[in-house]
Parts: structure tokens; sequence; C-alpha cells
């Protein structure tokens, strides 16, 4: 590790509890004490997670760090960086690296774990994200990949796995011409020749953003319906095989919304699943722009029973928050760059995406859409801190009627995935906050409170409590802060408490993978009969940039699961992945056991494939009912990419949700 390194040990769990007894720092001990400097100026700050973030508001704790076994120190790599985080940055680099095509896909048991899967354990942890970035010499960036479903089907102890790229109309025809032909959000390069015509004539003056679909951004299961989304168009999926079956094919699947939803619980008992899409005109109403916003639910059977739409002001928004009254929306202060687009754009020199720039001359809002009732009245909620926000946590209504807000927070607007996808520990690093707003529905104003500043991001509760009162959240944090204030990567997951009328974590642990491990986004599994909100496990992927039995450059991947009761304790299991899957965008946790082991119809199609192979890749297509053989692909190039989140000129904000 680098000279001065505050990090803490490999494998370890930092714990805080209020109220807890200061200690002095000890490298490797099993105390720590939290912004203690050690050697070159770098501080134990953000690996000890705790609850006294201020000390003239709060009292300082102690953080308890529990080492879990690792391997032995002359195992692991020795060599000191110059600068701070240099190694763990290109660590964590290694899990952009593109895969190679439909040769790449994979299935079969997971046949090697430590510990011990929990038996009462059923159901399937589903993955979705960008995985391959090149064809044919031409590289794009990393939110632009095609989308590849990764499944991790539990049940009696045993784990299945598949992996599956989404077979979208675009990549049916790039794949069949062997080089990309659609034009991308977040790549500057353009396969459209010449892309001074096509840029200029048909996406500025044309108004054609028409981008290509690469259903990567997330996977659901629900109402027995699959479905692979992107930026707003979602694919069914067959639940056994994880094979594209295409748009139309189910309530879920045939109307327009984002990658970001809710499941609530309803005043009877029943459940349903909220969508939304938010288009944006930023030409209409004489330049101000207009949004329209629509929420759709489905029951448990997976049929659509509401749709509520809205206009208001332009505005661009990323996820959602459902409470048993609201809609609510976080509407981020920004604007569009209009000689960006005359500039850089039409030059290739920016992507679609890098055409905003922050607003600093207005406020961030709520906005408050009626969830019952014939309403149609949009109410308007100024928040007191100026700041973005894309992934939420939750939302409910407090006794008084007011609304709760827990979101994780930027102070500046970031071309989002680039300070996740693409840091550097200079310019680029993870820089969030965990933050609660409290939305005063008499005054219509927001009044905020940090919960956390450990930069934090992809939270997640228990699905039982989305839109009511709450305890516990789970997230993806940084590990890791030098004195100048710069973060680490990514790379832990962290359970953090509150009571639903506090403004302080109670309680706050973090756990860390490895030394060269890195966390992706948290899932929680309640247990079946459990009746505490935490009784369950905490589920993630892990990126391992130093698997010694890699076929990958080094890189594999792991599934933990951990006692959510017993955070610090770390995982009851890790199961080792057949093949590395890269960082994932979005996933969920389906209660329901699909993508598992191959059934007879498979079986018999797979057999007939091979005997037909030769030595040629086989996939099962893009239709369950049409074997497909696929020429292999060439290996392709592992470059990290730039990855950024913002919007453009016309339906930007329906384009990057």
């Amino acid at each position: 590790r680098g000279p001065g390194a505050t990090r803490a040990p490999h494998a370890t769990t930092t714990r805080t509890m209020a109220m807890a007894p200061a200690r002095a720092p000890t490298r490797g001990a099993t105390t720590m004490r939290r912004n203690a400097t050690l050697g070159g100026g770098r501080t134990m700050g953000r690996a000890m997670v705790v609850a006294g973030r201020d000390a003239g508001r709060r009292r300082a704790v102690g953080t308890r760090a529990v080492q879990t076994p690792m391997k032995p120190a002359e195992e692991r790599e020795s060599a000191e960086e110059a600068a701070p985080f240099e190694r763990e940055y290109k660590d964590y680099a290694t899990g952009y690296a593109s895969v190679p095509g439909l040769a790449y896909e994979n299935m079969g048991w997971v046949t090697e774990v430590e510990g011990e899967i929990p038996k009462e354990m059923v159901g399937t942890l589903l993955r979705n994200g960008p995985a391959m970035y090149e064809r044919d010499g031409f590289v794009k960036s990393y939110l632009d990949g095609d989308g590849m479903v990764t499944s991790i089907a539990i049940k009696d102890g045993k784990a299945y796995f598949r992996n599956k790229f989404v077979r979208t109309e675009h990549f049916d025809k790039e794949e069949e011409l062997g080089k990309y032909t659609e034009p991308s959000i977040f790549t500057a390069s353009d396969p459209r020749k010449p892309a001074f015509f096509y840029r200029l004539f048909n996406d500025i003056l044309g108004g054609d953003l028409s981008r290509k679909q690469n259903g990567a951004y997330n996977v659901l299961n629900w109402g027995d319906s699959l479905v692979a989304v992107d930026y707003k168009k979602p694919y069914a999926l067959n639940p056994d095989t994880l094979e594209t079956i295409g748009h139309g094919a189910c309530d879920l699947s045939s109307v327009m919304h984002t990658s970001h939803y809710r499941t609530v619980t309803e005043p009877d008992g029943s459940r349903r699943c909220v969508a939304f899409l938010n288009e944006v005109d930023w030409r209409a109403n004489a330049g101000v722009g207009t949004t329209k916003a629509v929420f759709y639910e489905f029951d448990e059977q997976g049929k659509e029973v509401s749709r509520r739409a809205y206009d208001y002001p332009a505005s661009y928004v990323h996820d959602l928050v459902v409470t048993e009254n609201y809609y609510i929306l976080f509407d981020c202060p920004i604007k569009i760059d209009f000689p960006a687009v005359f500039t850089k754009y039409i030059f290739e020199r920016s992507c679609l995406s890098e055409l905003i720039c922050e607003d600093t001359e207005r406020r961030p809002l709520f906005r408050i859409f009626p969830r019952r009732g014939d309403s149609r009245e949009v109410q308007t909620a100024p928040a007191d801190y100026w700041c973005y926000a894309y992934h939420h946590v939750n939302g409910f209504e407090d006794k008084d009627g007011n609304v709760v807000f827990d979101t994780c927070t930027w102070d500046k607007f970031t071309l989002y995935f680039t300070d996740i996808c693409n840091p550097n520990g200079k310019d680029n690093y993870p820089r969030m906050k965990l933050s609660r707003f409290l939305i005063d529905m008499k005054k219509l104003e927001a009044k905020h409170t940090e919960l956390s500043d450990v930069p934090c991001e992809l939270p997640i509760t228990s699905w039982d409590y989305t839109g009511a009162p709450y305890e516990h959240m789970y997230l993806s944090t940084s590990v890791g802060r030098t004195a100048e204030g710069v973060n680490g990567p990514m790379q832990a997951l962290t359970k953090a408490s509150l009571k639903p009328d506090g403004d302080k974590l109670y309680y706050e642990e973090q756990w860390v993978p490895g030394d060269r491990k890195f966390a992706m986004e948290p899932f929680f599994v309640p247990r079946p009969g459990g009746t505490a909100e935490d009784d369950g496990w905490v589920v993630a992927l892990v990126h391992d940039a130093a698997y010694d039995k890699s076929t990958f450059g080094g890189r594999g991947t792991e599934m933990v699961i951990i006692d959510a009761q017993k955070f610090s304790e770390g995982p009851v299991a890790r199961l080792r992945l057949p093949t590395y899957v890269p960082f994932g965008v979005h996933g969920s946790w389906s209660p329901k056991y699909v993508a598992g082991p191959p059934k007879e119809d498979e079986l018999a199609r797979l057999a007939e494939m091979r005997a037909r192979n030769d030595g040629k890749a086989i996939s099962l297509g893009a239709s369950a009912a049409e074997p497909v053989i696929h020429n292999t692909p060439t290996p392709q190039a592992i470059g990290l990419t730039v990855a950024g989140i913002a919007l453009g000129i016309t339906a930007f904000s329906t384009i990057l949700q």
C-alpha cells in the first residue's frame, strides 16, 4: 500500500455505534479512530465510518474494524504508489473491461463456495449492465455497451449461473454486420459517416435524437414477467433461459419506462410495481421547455392497473420516490450548454450527454404528483440545499403529513458516471453524501440534513418498507480519504440505520470485501418468516482484480451473502462465479426462482446446436424457438471508457433515466 495509507486492513468490516468510546488509531489493530492523520498526509477518514461527522454537532465515536481471513502478506502486492489510491483506482478500473460478445455467454452450477448458502434462501439475483463496448476497432463508452444480464439462481443451498446478452433490434443488426451502426448517448465518436452531416442536419436541425437501444441498465422480474430495460425501452426475457423475447411481449414490456422503479404495498396488502417515463421537449413553450411525466402501476400479476400523466416545466430527473399518496421526482438544477452543440457536438468533440451544465441560478426542486384521486396538480417544493441527486434511498409520509425523502446527493454537477466509472483519484473521484430532506407539504419547502459525508451510491432498502417509515438502508460506499479530501474508489458495502423521525445515523457499518476487491450494487433479501425489518441478507456481486485462477486478465467475480443483522461478521457465503462479470448498472432480487438449470426443451435445442456447431460459438438467439449459430467474434480490445450521465436537447431526460 502507498505511503501513509489509511485504509482498513484487507477484507474488513468497519463499524460505528453511537456513544462508543473513542480510541487512538493503531495500524492493523482492531480499533481505529476516524480522521487521525497518518504519515503522508492521509487519514483514516473514509475507511473508518463514524456517526460523528462534525465535532461541533456530534460527539466523536470509536470505530471497530474486524478483520476476516485473507491471503498471507507475502502473496499480496507490496509495491508502494506515489499517488494516493493509485493502485486502488487501477484495480477498480479493471472491472470495466469489455467482453468478447456472444461467445462469452455461459451457464452452469456454481461449484466454488466459501461458507454455506443459507438453505432457506430461495430466489434469483439479477444484474444488468453494459458488457461489450468494442466492435471492429470502434470503442464505445461504458454506458453505451451492449447489455448483458447475469443471474444467480439460489435454492436448496445451491446456485446456478447464467449470463446472456439482451438481443435488441440494434444488437442483432450490428451483430450481423460485425460493426457499430447506431449513434449512442455517451460516446463522442459517431459510427454514422459523415458524422458532421448526421449530427447537424439529422440530430440538431431535424430533431431526431433517437439512439441505440442497448437493453443495458436494469432487469426486473415482476408478475411472472422478466424484463431488461435501457434508458426507456423494456425487453421481455425468457424467465427460464434469459433469451430475449422482445418489446411488447407483456404489459411490463409494452410501455416505455425508465430503468428505475419502486415496489410498494397498497392499503389492502397487495403489492404494486411503479415505473415512470419523463420526456422533455426543450424547444417547446418558447424555449422554456415542457416535461411530460407518466407513472405506471402494475399489479402482482404484472398487469397495468394505473396510468397517470402530468405536464410541468422542463427538468432533468433520474429516479423516483413513491409514497402512499405521492409520486416524487427530484428536479436537478441544470441547463443546456447550447454553444457546445455547435462547437463540440457536431465535430465529435463531445457526446450527447455532455451538452449540459450547472444552472446556478435556481435551486433544486421536488416535483410532487398526486398518486390517487382526480387531481393532476403538480406541487413544487424548493430545497434549501443546492445539490444534485440521482439515486434515492426511500421516502414516506410522516404523522404530520410531511414527506421524508432520503437520497444520495452531490455538491456539484458532474457527469455522474465519470466519478464512478472512470475515476482517477485526482479530478474524478466519489464525492457524494447521504442526505435526508423533510418536505413541508403545507409550506412546500424542503429542509436538508446531512446524514453522512461518506461517499455513497446505489442505495437499497427492504422492498417491504418502500414508501413507508423505515430504519435500515444498504449502500455502495467509497473507502479511504486523503487529508486533502480525495476519496478512494467505490469498494465497500455499508449498512446505515436511523429512526424514521430522526436526523442522525445511530448505527453505521461498513464491510470491505478485500484489498483488491470491489463490491457492486447491494440488494436486500428478507428471511422467510422474519418479522424485523433487517432480518435477512444483503447480497451483491464483487469484482476481484487479482483472481489467481482467472482466464480473463486476472479478473474474477464473486457473489457474497451477508447476514444483515450481523453485518460486521462479513459474508456467510462467497460464491466464485464461473466467469468474470463487468461492473453492472442496476439489478434486482427476484423472490421467485428463475433462470435455473436448463429444462428439457433447452437441453434438446442445445444438443441440436452442438451437433451442428462446426467449431462456431452457439447461442439460442433472440427467439426461444429459433436456434441460431454465430461466428465466434474476434477477441475484443479490453479498454476503459469514460461514461457520463446528463441530457441533450430534446428528450434528454428520457434518454438518461
